[in-house]
């Protein structure tokens, strides 16, 4: 019964993370799919030995507390990590914080709380979905061309679209073609100003860009 009991509980841990990962990973974030069922199980698993520690050695309700605060402060580190800072930017936080969240609902999961981990994550997720739309209605966006030349690494490609994950900016009618020994590049993504402004200088700080020009 044991056993059934924790395989209940990490299929739970799958499911639950799965769902949060999904939207991560639609809205093109670091933190995506598989990252977030790893943080979901991992925590779910600690907390499910802790209390089977309890149960078997006769431990205090203490085990489980002190379990749930050290994967509470180990998962910070993590989603501190995912935080970028540069020039005063700040990008990231969101990602960070639902890497914590979803540590919590594995301790959720972990402690047998089921109906509150399914509350739980219809939360999060309705957070994620419903305020990005009053976000992107609220906030004014605006259309931008960039033009790009850069030096013919075969790596350029991948350092763009990695950055604009990170940024959260879909790139779109992205087009390349090289010169000599350049290439020359063309896309657009639609963004708010602040956005736009931490891209941008994302992009300067990659060594290859020889000339940037934005429409």
């Amino acid at each position: 019964m044991v056993i059934v009991e924790v395989i209940l509980k990490l299929g739970l841990a799958v499911a639950l993370g799965g769902l949060i990962g999904l939207e991560r990973e639609a809205s093109q974030k670091p933190a995506g799919f598989r990252t977030n069922i790893l943080v979901c199980i991992g925590a779910a698993m600690m907390m499910t030995m802790a209390g089977l520690i309890v149960q078997a050695k006769g431990g205090t309700a203490d085990t489980m507390i002190r379990m749930a605060a050290g994967v509470v402060t180990g998962v910070g580190f993590l989603g501190a990590g995912t935080i970028l800072h540069s020039r005063g930017n700040v990008a990231g936080l969101t990602t960070a914080s639902t890497i914590w969240l979803v540590a919590g609902l594995g301790l959720v999961i972990g402690a047998g709380y089921y109906v509150p981990a399914l509350v739980f994550t219809a939360l999060t997720i309705a957070t994620l979905l419903l305020f990005r739309r009053v976000e992107d209605s609220y906030i004014r966006k605006s259309q931008f061309r960039y033009h790009l030349k850069a030096k013919a690494r075969p790596y350029i490609l991948s350092s763009l679209r990695k950055l604009a994950l990170h940024h959260g900016v879909r790139l779109e009618s992205l087009t390349m073609k090289q010169e000599h020994q350049s290439y020359i590049m063309a896309f657009s993504f639609s963004a708010s100003e602040d956005k736009e402004q931490e891209f941008n200088q994302g992009l300067l700080e990659l060594a290859d860009i020889e000339e940037l020009k934005i429409d």
